[in-house]
């Protein structure tokens, strides 16, 4: 993953005695940036049980000012693997900006940034304490919002997705709030078959976007 980050998000770079590999973006062992430790001392700081023997201090990223016209707006999504897996899609589905809101998961813990594989240093996001005011604030650009209910009128290939858009998605277990739900144009669902309830917040937000891909193609 670290040979996938810009060289400017790499403030310092912990290798342990033994490892063989090669440094990202050509950096060597002589680099002020880079730093030997002993087995001991790496294991101290990962927080992995086994790690390969190369760590990295990264610089967050900076906020940028949402472009586009492809977004997600996650509220209260709780588990950092869900968190991560969205961000991954998202990059490979062309999403120009996640919106969330502060209640979710921290996207910079270490299980949401492995599970981002990177993508976490490349996709525009955003986090905000109101989400209702960005749905407004979309609302007044003319994008179109989704709400990605159960009791959604219309299953999501059914819509049309070329125009501006963005689609809502809520916590795990108790799904969108009913205030954010009333901001949305249109509520959407996936069908589904046999005793199956509900899907996984990352599955149901891959699905989604390769859907809204596969229309703009």
């Amino acid at each position: 993953m670290l040979r996938d980050l810009p060289l400017s998000s790499l403030v310092q770079i912990f290798i342990s005695e033994s490892y063989e590999g090669n440094l990202p973006h050509g950096l060597v062992k002589e680099d002020e940036r880079v730093f030997l430790l002993s087995k001991k001392a790496m294991e101290s700081i990962s927080t992995t049980e086994s790690q390969q023997g190369i760590l990295a201090k990264i610089a967050i990223p900076k906020r940028e000012e949402p472009e586009g016209d492809f977004y997600l707006i996650l509220e209260d999504i709780q588990d950092p693997g869900n968190l991560g897996t969205i961000f991954r899609t998202a990059e490979a589905a062309g999403i120009s900006h996640i919106f969330m809101n502060k209640t979710c998961t921290d996207i910079f813990s270490p299980k949401a940034v492995r599970s981002t594989m990177g993508s976490l240093f490349r996709v525009s996001f955003s986090i905000h304490e109101d989400l209702e005011s960005i749905c407004k604030m979309l609302k007044k650009r003319a994008v179109r919002i989704y709400a990605m209910h159960l009791s959604g009128e219309n299953v999501f290939y059914q819509e049309d997705f070329r125009c501006p858009s963005a689609f809502m998605f809520g916590n795990e277990g108790n799904g969108l709030s009913e205030s954010l739900t009333k901001l949305s144009d249109q509520l959407i669902r996936i069908p589904m078959q046999g005793q199956i309830e509900s899907l996984n917040v990352a599955t149901t937000a891959s699905i989604l976007m390769y859907e809204v891909y596969r229309q703009r193609q």
